[in-house]
């Protein structure tokens, strides 16, 4: 029985749509997933190829469309509740049926296969445009127009009385197959650009994400602060920190290992005790009051104030040097002074770290011992007696 060539070119289209689309392409759109079903005429005419066969070559194709056309109106239909790897079973059993009719003659009337291979057809193009209808894209579009021509191809192949006019039709239907392989890599190579411009742009939100972040850890001295403020380690009349929140700030601090520098001021309030004696302790604990408000609310929110005992408080400045510690200490000890009511001054003294010690300890000593030489002086100072060297 002769042979006609078109047909193996239209059977290669068939397994070159089944392997991009199912290997490559990979899509959960409902005509993607139907090309599973490509393999079943390329099986059919394949294995018609090289056997001695009581039917002809273009009833096998017919029949192969029919099978085909059948299950994937189906599966445009219900595919999206069918599993993959159920509809690669079915494909391939489908194929071994219709090996097994072909070998054993089991013929079906090919008035039947003409009209319902055109019926089907139209079927399945009421269903593209339908699924354009429901989905608005460019792909629905361009394959539901080139099915009009796998259609006149199909009517063609059907009705077509000579040799002529069937492999005509089957030319048309095979340039209808080439087309929609066209068209379906166009736009599978659209969506992998659609996916590098989400990943570039997911990259980009990563990185403004890690530098949101990164901003975020510069805020977390302030955070702290807050946590510190309103935990338990205050000290309720002055609200400042008491001597164990203190402490836990300090040594913070020195083992952060983001801060490299900080320095403390040690100062209490000059003559306390005559005020406490001659003035009464409800003025002596209003001066401690503002002498704590004042201290809050004059600098940074990063700075810590702590009563360390009796009318003794340490300020706490983080990322300050001796030279600006002295700075801040000498505005603080005029604000007292000029404004204090009743009028009171203080003295104080400056140490830094890691320079005049590295633990809570030898910083107090340090801060201690520019208080006492502030007192020695005449009060009403500020003195440091650290390592680093100073102007003045």
């Amino acid at each position: 029985m002769e042979r006609i060539n078109i047909l193996h070119v239209s059977a290669s289209l068939f397994l070159l749509s089944y392997f991009f689309n199912v290997f490559v392409y990979r899509s959960s759109d409902k005509l993607v997933k139907s090309k599973y079903f490509d393999v079943i005429p390329f099986i059919a005419i394949i294995g018609i190829s090289n056997s001695a066969l009581l039917l002809s070559d273009f009833y096998v194709y017919k029949l192969a469309l029919f099978i085909y056309f059948s299950v994937q109106a189906l599966s445009m239909i219900f595919t999206r509740v069918i599993e993959n790897s159920v509809l690669h079973l079915l494909a391939y059993i489908l194929s071994i049926v219709l090996l097994l009719m072909v070998g054993f003659n089991l013929m079906i009337p090919i008035q039947f296969l003409n009209i319902s291979n055109i019926l089907l057809m139209g079927i399945i193009i009421l269903i593209q445009f339908r699924n354009y209808n429901h989905y608005k894209t460019a792909m629905h579009k361009e394959i539901s127009e080139i099915y009009l021509i796998a259609l006149i191809g199909v009517i063609i192949l059907s009705y077509g009385h000579t040799y002529f006019l069937m492999s005509f039709g089957l030319l048309i239907y095979a340039v209808f197959q080439l087309s929609e392989i066209s068209i379906l890599l166009k736009f599978y190579k659209m969506s992998r650009a659609s996916i590098d411009v989400r990943l570039a742009d997911l990259e980009r939100k990563f990185e403004r994400t890690v530098e949101f972040e990164a901003k975020k850890r510069t805020s977390v001295m302030a955070d702290k602060v807050e946590h510190i403020k309103e935990s338990s380690q205050k000290d309720p009349m002055t609200k400042a920190l008491n001597r164990n929140g203190l402490t836990s700030v300090i040594n913070d601090l020195i083992n952060d290992s983001s801060v490299k520098i900080f320095s403390i001021a040690m100062f209490d309030i000059d003559k306390f005790k005559t005020i406490n004696d001659t003035k009464g302790h409800m003025v002596g604990d209003e001066c401690l009051k503002y002498l704590s408000y004042a201290f809050m609310i004059n600098n940074r929110k990063t700075d810590f104030l702590g009563r360390y005992g009796g009318d003794e408080f340490v300020f706490v400045m983080p990322h300050i040097n001796a030279p600006g510690a002295l700075e801040i200490s000498e505005r603080m000890r005029i604000e007292i002074q000029n404004k204090s009511a009743p009028k009171f001054t203080i003295s104080m003294g400056i140490s830094t770290y890691p320079y005049d010690g590295k633990n809570f300890s030898a910083l107090i000593e340090i801060a201690d011992q520019g208080l006492y030489a502030a007192k020695e002086a005449g009060r009403n100072q500020v003195k440091y007696k650290g390592n680093v060297f100073t102007k003045g």
